[in-house]
């Protein structure tokens, strides 16, 4: 393998990482809200997440993860998904809600 050969491998492979492992470029600057699969999810400062399946007209309570967390941010992944930035003190951490739309993981 020639240094170019080289180059061009290692850089195609640091963009794959790049985008499989940054979901945080898939979330919009302070968006709250996000749409997926016909439904809207809305994080609130209190920690709770919100789902609507009427565009918005009623909110039930989807996810209460506690008063010691703040949702900072919705968002999808290519794949549809909803994503959520959460914050605990000084720290935030990202989720992905599953397949089933109901248990939500690290990413």
């Amino acid at each position: 393998m020639n240094r170019r050969d080289f180059l061009l491998t290692g850089g195609m492979f640091s963009i794959a990482l790049v985008f499989q492992s940054t979901s945080w470029l898939l979330f919009k600057p302070d968006s709250l809200e996000v749409e997926s699969q016909g439904r809207l999810y809305r994080g609130t400062s209190d920690g709770k997440v919100l789902v609507s399946v009427d565009a918005g007209k009623s909110w039930q309570l989807h996810t209460d993860f506690g008063p010691i967390y703040v949702v900072r941010n919705m968002g999808k992944n290519l794949q549809g998904r909803v994503l959520a930035r959460l914050k605990f003190n000084e720290h935030s951490f990202e989720l992905t809600l599953g397949q089933n739309g109901k248990t939500w993981r690290t990413i």
